[in-house]
């Protein structure tokens, strides 16, 4: 039984490569003048103090205003956190004197200091780690298909969902981290996975035709990403954890971005390849 391509199914692929032309554009635009980042890979002093009633953060933006500080509050089912950024000469005993005297109490607090060299260190070898965990990934994917166009499909969309993923975030005021370098490695490797279900079914399967195997797969993939979708939802409100939230906040937006590159972008391209493939 030969494969038809359903006609709307090559009208919707042009969302995730719009998409994708789109993220490239803004990509080098927000490299050209310089990326958001956070102190870990910029440098600089993140004070982190754990408070059980609410701070409005831009009231106390403006009480350090004169510390040249930047202030953002997380709220989880344990207590509310204050993340104070300033740069690293800042003395941080007058920063909390100065909130003592506004009238601000805290239960506690943590403090972390990292100096310019050291987070541009830090940065490069986190852009290497992402660069050759995306290299070894291509390389084992076209080990396993064995067929170039199949497991193009697969690092295309991989690609994809990192540098969206990186967009949006950046958009958002996620500022990139050594956490959210970690978000973006389990992105590579969740990505991949519901790309390599899609294609193993579709090529390797001898059940069915080609159009049951594509329901099978996108049965299987939407439960897994439904079920995983749920779970960062409940991490992300229940924690108050800086790094847990920030790598949380990546995970669901790369994840939305997967359904879309999966089952748009790489579904429609299979369809072709196995409509060229019958002829």
């Amino acid at each position: 039984m030969e494969m038809e391509t359903k006609p709307k199914s090559k009208k919707l692929i042009i969302i995730p490569i719009m998409m994708l032309l789109v993220a490239l554009i803004l990509f080098y635009g927000m490299s050209s003048e310089g990326l958001k980042l956070d102190v870990d890979l910029a440098g600089g002093t993140q004070l982190v103090i754990d408070s059980e009633r609410s701070i409005n953060g831009d009231s106390l933006e403006s009480t350090l205003n004169d510390f040249g500080a930047s202030v953002t509050t997380s709220r989880g089912l344990s207590g509310n956190s204050i993340i104070i950024k300033y740069k690293s000469d800042v003395n941080t005993t007058k920063v909390l004197d100065v909130m003592k005297e506004s009238g601000y109490s805290f239960d506690s607090y943590s403090i972390q200091t990292v100096g310019p060299s050291l987070g541009a260190s830090f940065f490069t070898q986190a852009q290497t780690a992402l660069l050759f965990a995306f290299i070894f990934m291509a390389i084992a994917i076209f080990v396993i298909f064995k067929k170039f166009m199949p497991s193009f499909y697969v690092v295309l969309c991989a690609f994809a969902n990192l540098v969206e993923a990186v967009v949006i975030s950046q958009f958002l005021g996620i500022e990139l981290s050594l956490a959210t370098f970690a978000a973006l490695l389990l992105t590579l490797g969740y990505s991949v996975d519901t790309d390599i279900l899609l294609t193993a079914r579709v090529l390797k399967e001898k059940e069915g035709n080609v159009e049951d195997r594509f329901k099978g797969a996108f049965k299987t993939g939407i439960t897994m990403t439904g079920t995983t979708l749920a779970a960062l939802l409940v991490l992300y409100f229940a924690t108050n954890s800086v790094v847990i939230t920030q790598i949380a906040s990546v995970l669901l937006i790369a994840l939305v971005l997967d359904v879309i590159n999966t089952w748009l972008l790489n579904a429609n391209l299979l369809r072709w390849y196995m409509e060229r493939s019958k002829k």
